[in-house]
């Protein structure tokens, strides 16, 4: 892209994995209250934002040799970046347009975060680009309202969501978290896994607490972290796609002590001890699967 007359901004949309997720009762608006804690980690879409004079927006996405999408990702009003982009167009009363390219490596329905991520680095982006000078608080509320997930994406490094995942704040981490990453080539859609799960949040009995695994990350205690771990969509998302069943009981083979899915999946992760051990069985699932394989490390938001 080329423009004579105004700069071009650019920045990174980091993946997530949760390393906790828990549900509870239905609310009256129809989604359920929630409590999941995420990590940012080093797996990234790329966006390029160019302010136009004229009104027109144009929008491309390219997958990288990496992604491997379910489907065909929607370049119209579907795409969360495109959505974002005209909900601040309408808020603020943008009359210039813009050229936005995503490069996709984030895999889609993996539970990975990467539309939500796409669309709160585009607000950063537009927010520049346009020199709206809205506050991060201005910015979570916007996202809030393009999705659950959006929100987390303003906060640098771990963060623990509540209500249906808007309610967000920064959780410490005293280390860096190092994981291996198998996506299966099946997807599942949240709302596909929420309802497979009602059964088991109709009480708000025995639920499990993030507080363990906050003491753990915040202690750096390897032992609390893993004994935090946790994810109560595994099960139904195991019923959705029993390649998930497959892979963790790969996992159960290989020297890797905690593993479990992420979000709603299909993406499912192991805890590894340093890099050179997630390089490791990156390369034994690797022969061991054909799904798509990464390793990434815990980050803190660009």
């Amino acid at each position: 892209m080329k423009n004579t007359t105004r700069n071009v901004y650019r920045s990174e949309a980091p993946a997530k994995v949760n390393l906790f997720f828990e549900i509870f009762r239905r609310r009256q608006d129809g989604y359920h209250d929630v409590c999941s804690l995420c990590c940012p980690i080093s797996i990234y879409d790329s966006l390029i934002f160019e302010p136009l004079d004229s009104p027109e927006m144009e929008f491309d996405c390219q997958c990288a040799d990496i992604c491997k999408p379910i489907g065909n990702i929607p370049v119209n009003g579907e795409n969360t970046v495109v959505r974002a982009i005209q909900k601040i167009r309408e808020r603020y009363g943008i009359s210039t347009g813009c050229k936005v390219r995503l490069v996709k490596r984030i895999p889609s329905q993996a539970g990975m975060g990467g539309g939500s991520s796409d669309a709160a680095t585009v607000i950063q982006l537009a927010n520049r680009a346009w020199n709206l000078r809205l506050s991060q608080q201005e910015m979570l509320e916007l996202g809030a309202e393009l999705g659950s997930d959006v929100p987390l994406f303003f906060i640098n490094g771990a963060s623990i969501g509540y209500g249906r995942g808007e309610m967000v704040k920064s959780i410490p981490m005293s280390q860096t978290l190092y994981f291996v990453v198998v996506k299966p080539n099946e997807g599942i859609s949240t709302a596909e896994a929420f309802r497979g799960c009602t059964q088991s949040v109709t009480s708000d009995e025995h639920k499990r607490s993030p507080d363990e695994l906050i003491a753990g990350l915040s202690q750096g205690n390897w032992t609390r972290i893993v004994d935090g771990l946790y994810n109560r969509l595994e099960r139904t998302a195991e019923r959705l796609c029993p390649t998930i069943r497959k892979i963790r009981e790969i996992f159960k083979n290989l020297d890797c002590g905690v593993h479990q899915l992420t979000g709603s999946g299909t993406a499912y992760f192991g805890l590894c001890r340093h890099k050179k051990h997630a390089e490791h069985l990156a390369a034994q699932l690797r022969r061991l699967t054909d799904c798509s394989v990464f390793t990434a490390q815990s980050i803190t938001k660009l």
